[in-house]
């Protein structure tokens, strides 16, 4: 093989349109055809793409389409034959054509959980597919049916056709190899301890590579490659790779190389009858690599990383996926139809009709006409005589004055045709009315009787009134967030945009079923960058941690709207500023309930108990009202929407209120009437739907569906309708819900589930000056690790949080007070809160040291390098700008360098740059084994350079010298390193934290900012440096490096001076140096820029210029209220004490 392997393409996956998940661009797996010059994509969410390498020898897409369910998950595998392209997901199997064409899909019942496919022999038309289940199946690819349906002896992961034996890979880490015919297992090599990563097997060797259990924590890669010869069935030399082998690869060419490769870029070319000599590639990767192939010729290999990046390496000079490529057919050229001129001398007869053989749509009969617009009214003859001409009109306008003979803006009814030919009874005589009609103007009236017209609005209670987020005007004390919250329960600020998912989040953050899953997943070896379900974990975390102090759910908040689907959905605050809050919550929820299954899917494809969680099945049927054909579609769902009865139907008692169970009944069946393609009589007719529940998720989130029944907004007027447990029964197909007193007969009934309501989330209507917003009520008691004898119900109101009565958080009789959507859980998971989690961390990403893109690194952080609880730390972080403040400057406002007087409308908007992390103690005290630079994917307006010490090109992954990681693998570092017990020392860490978006409790980190404080002033870092350390800081760009150790050896020092009782004096010196460096610096016309996240004046130096202003240590971003004096028009704490 040549050694000069280099890029020649990079591309993205493009957009697939997709009803329910929009456009789709998460690469599953990729394959090289074995017959055609075309690379196969297939996505997690089951479509298929192909790209075509022309001459030019750049990639362009060749076909498209779905070729499994999207419920499926990942495209596992693809195989290739003389007729067509075979796919496998987990439930189905699908062959076509290159063209895209089916030639036919296979399902069955038994067919669960498929991953793996693979040929019998080489020109048999049979393949074997298998998975993590019973069964495997011996398919006919001409015919596209089952042939055996065999006993699996496995969970098989990975299958190799290997000529002799087909290699079989299992989810335990070993390999049975199986006789082609008849599929006995011939002999099983324990080739890991934990899960094979990869394998791949040709001219009788088999290369396998996977994670083995260490004993100081998770699993982790193998740094060998294992070979096996097929032929003497006996393992033979590994093939050494300190990096961790992630994928291996056997040239098709070339009977004894192999190709190994990390998951970080580095890859060994290796000589398997040679394995100390081997060629080494680095590709340069901004993340991660998720899939690696090489084309059947072996001059070309395929990789995809995190970023969904397909990149495509080669060093041959003919560039052939193939050795003789088949030509790739393409559609045949359009051809031109000819000009032809219309005029006068034309013959109709030579322009061409088209034939229909049945009636035409517009060809109505008068039997289907149901409605007549009823004729203008004649005009008055006096108006008429009445009438002059407009003096300012252009002559042919005339006016009249009214006579106000008539209602002003009448609404007339359309009339409908009786079958009689009569008019509707609304425009009969009262004589010849019938009972019916009395039933329904008496219904009308009753349904109006209990409404009371107020000349003005009620108010809004206090609790519920939105809470605005008053800024810095450089003369108040910061923002008292503690005034609004007395509980142990921490609440979300909402100064962000896209904030309203705020109430929503409270709310599965007290479900404990997806607490529990997602702190687990967040604990695992997950590192996709847009990972959805991580940023829950890592928030329901720093919610718990934070015991009542406010948080924010910004990383989250950025992780959503970076999405693309969800631009497609309008559920973006600035994209959809029409929508009600109602609508755009009710789509959010079943949007945010998706993408965190397909997260859990994709890192554990295994695993099943998300799904389990979250979706309830059924079979959804559809009857066509024309001709009687009847289908049927599997259909999973996160989400219930409530469907309310009529209340105004005639057979109804005009006062009877439909209960809860009853709308939520008919919102489980689905029952809808709408047009559709009929396959029966082949032409668009009415039908009718109707869904089949088969089984039902753990936790029930209901949308109230208010938007879409107004009328029902009467029901939940109603006191009590809204109940805390509810039974559900399946049997035989049908579906039963029931409440209250129906709920004893059948507490023990073996199909019959009971939930308990979890929480509200509910709109509140916004009246001037206040905007509508949303609030959820929660029952705490439910999440509670010991059980309660009484429901807990807490409001929470964005950072307002307060204990309620049950009866007020189930009361919606309030016309501002609207409910949107509620969740419900089975009551056996009543607070089992799992902490489990935390004695099982992966810690891998703590061993990858970033700023040298490489593992091994003598600063990185060593396997057997102790951790314990209690291990100082040294922190620093760099921080860029995205978005400058903006002010409201005062008419008569005087320039000034402490900008006093000036209101912040919007403060700045920061993002992590660089963080790194010292060992504070043992051998190595004081060097880095964290130092990361962090992509930063928004415009970057200020680098602040002479702060941070960030260049501009630091955080792009093109250009960057640093190799910048994406935020979630710095973040997760970080975040190990808290649950870990570590003790963090910096200086101004508050602010640094805020920043970051991580809850550190008071324990685990150590401010020196606070050890050498006097009065309310905080010193800079390079002052205490200059007087303790007799070291001169910060004398150029600022270095994180520098400032961490700095802070390191300060509070040593701080230690020192403690034992001998000097602390109080050289914290004196400290501030006599600081206020002799301000009096020169006031001489020279100058102002003194500071170093610390909390230096003097109380504005963080190294991320923004000094102010010199008195105040606490407030960061970047950080809203203040007044101070001690009460503005007027400012909202007032509820709960302050008076």
């Amino acid at each position: 093989m040549e050694s000069d392997w280099q890029e020649v393409q990079r591309i993205r996956l493009p957009p697939t349109e997709d009803d329910q998940f929009g456009p789709i661009a998460n690469i599953g797996t990729i394959a090289f055809d074995t017959q055609e010059e075309l690379l196969w994509v297939g996505t997690i969410h089951g479509h298929v793409t192909s790209f075509y390498w022309p001459v030019e020898r750049q990639l362009q897409k060749y076909t498209a389409l779905p070729a499994h369910r999207h419920d499926e998950g990942s495209v596992q595998q693809f195989l290739f034959n003389d007729r067509g392209v075979l796919s496998v997901a987990a439930n189905s199997v699908h062959f076509m054509i290159r063209r895209a064409l089916t030639l036919w899909h296979l399902a069955d019942s038994d067919m669960t959980h498929l991953a793996c496919m693979s040929f019998l022999g080489k020109d048999s038309s049979l393949i074997l597919v298998a998975g993590c289940q019973k069964f495997m199946f011996k398919v006919d690819v001409q015919q596209g049916s089952i042939v055996e349906r065999l006993p699996a002896t496995s969970e098989y992961i990975m299958l190799k056709n290997a000529r002799l034996y087909i290699c079989a890979a299992t989810s335990r880490g070993s390999i049975d190899f199986l006789h082609p015919q008849s599929l006995d297992v011939v002999k099983t090599w324990n080739a890991h301890s934990s899960k094979i990563s990869s394998i791949d097997a040709g001219h009788d060797y088999l290369v396998t590579c996977g994670w083995s259990t260490r004993p100081y924590g998770n699993p982790s890669l193998d740094t060998i490659a294992k070979v096996y010869d097929l032929k003497r069935l006996e393992q033979l030399a590994p093939i050494s790779f300190p990096a961790g082998a992630a994928f291996v690869q056997v040239h098709p060419k070339l009977a004894t190389t192999s190709v190994v490769a990390s998951q970080n870029g580095q890859v060994h070319i290796a000589d398997i009858a040679n394995t100390d000599q081997a060629r080494v590639v680095h590709m340069s990767l901004s993340s991660f690599m998720t899939v690696m192939v090489m084309s059947a010729s072996g001059n070309v290999w395929a990789i995809v990383d995190q970023d969904n990046a397909i990149q495509l390496w080669a060093s041959h000079p003919k560039l052939n996926f193939c050795d003789t490529p088949r030509p790739t057919e393409f559609a045949d050229a359009v051809t031109p139809v000819p000009h032809m001129t219309v005029d006068s001398d034309l013959p109709f007869g030579t322009i061409g009709m088209p034939f229909y053989h049945e009636k035409l749509a517009s060809n109505w009969s008068f039997d289907r006409i149901s409605e007549v617009l009823k004729p203008p009214l004649a005009i008055d003859p006096v108006v008429l005589k009445q009438l002059q001409p407009d003096p300012n009109g252009t002559g042919r306008a005339q006016w009249v004055r009214n006579p106000r003979k008539t209602p002003r803006n009448p609404i007339d009814l359309l009339e409908s045709r009786e079958p009689n030919g009569s008019s509707p009874a609304l425009r009969r005589p009262t004589s010849q009315r019938n009972s019916n009609d009395e039933r329904r103007v008496h219904a009308a009236t009753d349904s109006f009787a209990h409404m009371v017209v107020s000349s003005k609005p009620e108010r809004v209670p206090q609790l519920y009134q939105y809470v605005p987020i008053t800024y810095p005007d450089w003369s108040k004390l910061p923002f008292n967030f503690e005034s609004y919250n007395g509980t142990v329960y921490s609440g979300l600020e909402n100064d962000f945009t896209n904030c309203y998912l705020n109430s929503f989040l409270q709310v599965l953050r007290f479900t404990t079923i997806i607490r529990n899953l997602s702190l687990h997943h967040v604990a695992g070896s997950c590192l996709s960058d847009g990972c959805l379900l991580c940023e829950m974990g890592f928030l329901f975390d720093m919610l718990e941690k934070a015991v009542g102090v406010v948080c924010r759910a910004t990383n989250l908040v950025k992780t959503f709207s970076s999405r693309p689907e969800a631009v497609k959905l309008s559920i973006l605050e600035e994209q959809s500023l029409r929508n009600t809050l109602e609508a755009r919550l009710s789509a959010a929820n079943r949007f945010i309930l998706q993408q965190i299954c397909a997260d859990f899917r994709k890192a554990s494809p295994y695993d099943c108990a998300f799904d389990k969680a979250l979706i309830t099945n059924g079979d959804q049927g559809f009857k066509c009202l024309n001709c009687g054909y009847a289908t049927y579609r599997r259909e999973a769902s996160h989400v219930t929407t409530l469907m309310y009865p009529d209340l105004g139907h005639v057979g109804r008692h005009r006062h009877h209120i439909p209960r809860f169970t009853e709308a939520l009944n008919l919102g489980f069946q689905g029952e809808l009437r709408s047009r559709g393609w009929c396959l029966g009589c082949k032409r668009y007719a009415s039908m009718d739907s109707q869904r089949t529940i088969t089984s039902l998720s753990d936790v029930l989130v209901v949308n109230a569906g208010l938007d879409k029944s107004p009328k029902s907004r009467q029901a939940w007027a109603t006191p009590g309708w809204l109940p805390q447990e509810i039974r559900i029964t399946i049997e035989a197909g049908n579906i039963t819900c029931n409440e209250g007193k129906q709920l004893q007969p059948f507490r023990n009934y073996r199909n019959t589930v009971m939930y308990e309501l979890v929480g509200v989330v509910a709109e509140i209507a916004g009246v001037e000056p206040q905007k509508p917003h949303l609030i959820s009520l929660v029952d705490v008691a439910l999440s509670n690790p010991k059980s309660q004898a009484k429901n807990q119900w807490h409001l929470f109101n964005d950072f307002l949080v307060a204990p309620i009565d049950q009866h007020e958080a189930l009361n919606f009789s309030p016309p501002w007070k609207s409910p949107v959507m509620l969740t419900y859980q089975v009551k056996h998971a009543r607070n089992t809160i799992d902490d489990s989690w935390k004695g099982a961390l992966d810690i891998n990403p703590l061993f990858y040291n970033g700023s040298m893109n490489q593992i091994g690194h003598p600063n990185s952080l060593k396997p057997n390098e102790p951790m314990p609880a209690g291990t100082l730390v040294a922190i620093d972080a760099e921080f860029v700008v995205l978005q400058k403040a903006e002010y409201s400057i005062p008419f008569d406002w005087v320039p000034n360098e402490q900008l006093k007087g000036l209101k912040t409308i919007l403060p700045d908007r920061h993002a992590l740059g660089r963080v790194s992390v010292l060992r504070g103690s043992g051998p190595e005290e004081g060097e880095p084994f964290i130092d990361d630079y962090v992509i930063v994917n928004e415009k970057i307006v200020d680098y602040l350079t002479r702060y941070s010490g960030i260049e501009e090109g630091d955080l792009d992954p093109r250009i960057s010298k640093h190799a910048p990681m994406h935020l979630k693998v710095a973040y997760k570092k970080l975040w190990l390193l808290l649950n870990l017990g570590c003790i963090f020392i910096g200086h101004g860490l508050n602010n640094d934290f805020r920043s970051i978006n991580i809850h550190v409790p008071d324990a685990q980190f150590i401010d020196t900012s606070k050890l050498y404080q006097k009065g309310e002033y905080t010193l800079k870092l390079s002052v205490i440096a200059s007087v303790v350390l007799k070291e001169e800081i910060q004398t150029g760009n600022h270095d994180s490096v520098e400032d961490a150790r700095a802070a390191l050896k300060v509070y040593r020092k701080y230690q020192e001076f403690v034992a001998k009782g000097v602390l109080e004096q050289k914290v004196d010196e400290c501030y006599a140096e600081n206020a002799r460096i301000q009096a020169w610096g006031k001489k020279k016309g100058k102002r003194e820029a500071g170093g610390g996240s909390a230096d003097l004046g109380g504005v963080s130096g190294r991320m923004t210029p000094e102010v010199g202003v008195r105040g606490l240590g407030s960061g970047p971003g950080t809203p203040v209220g007044r101070g001690k004096g009460r503005d007027e028009g400012c909202f007032e704490s509820p709960l302050r004490a008076s």
